[in-house]
């Protein structure tokens, strides 16, 4: 039987960029139908469901274009890849939301919370409207990249299938 090996980095690379493309796609639209400060559990559960099947269906794809087999290390590494590249993706699109597209965003989030009492709305507008507050962003960053690597271990351990050391 010959052995089949793929590229690592490219597959990746490839699906990676595609979950990027899909996160800046459904933020663009949020933004143009006027949800992108909408909070609510449906949004939260159509974005994990999109994140979980996205991640699940890369790492069975390189499972079964690498001959059906699949260790836990490659699935955690094929997995973490694709999400710091999509994560990055998202990331770039809500600075340039925020500071290009339509930099009252923030003044809309901080708006939207009136049931803050006053010297509390202040401070945290104090805080919104500093230049280089990118505070928000890097907790945004790290919270999908351990989401999206818990995700991975996951989907590693339910699909894990090592070669028989004795063939």
């Amino acid at each position: 039987m010959a052995e089949t090996t793929i590229s690592t980095k490219k597959h990746i690379l490839t699906y990676g960029v595609i979950l990027g493309f899909i996160w800046v796609i459904y933020g663009f639209l949020r933004h143009i139908t006027d949800n992108g400060t909408t909070i609510h559990w449906g949004f939260s559960i159509f974005e994990l469901s999109l994140y979980i099947g996205f991640i699940f269906y890369s790492i069975y794809k390189y499972k079964s274009k690498n001959d059906g087999f699949l260790t836990l290390w490659q699935a955690l590494k094929v997995g973490f890849g694709i999400v710091l590249i999509s994560v990055v993706m998202q990331t770039t699109w809500d600075i340039f939301l925020v500071k290009v597209v339509s930099p009252e965003t923030i003044q809309e989030i901080i708006n939207s919370t009136d049931k803050l009492p006053a010297k509390e709305l202040q401070e945290s507008n104090k805080t919104a409207n500093k230049e280089n507050n990118y505070l928000i962003n890097i907790f945004g960053l790290v919270f999908n990249l351990v989401l999206g690597t818990i995700i991975a271990l996951f989907a590693g351990a339910i699909m894990q299938k090592n070669k028989d050391p004795f063939e």
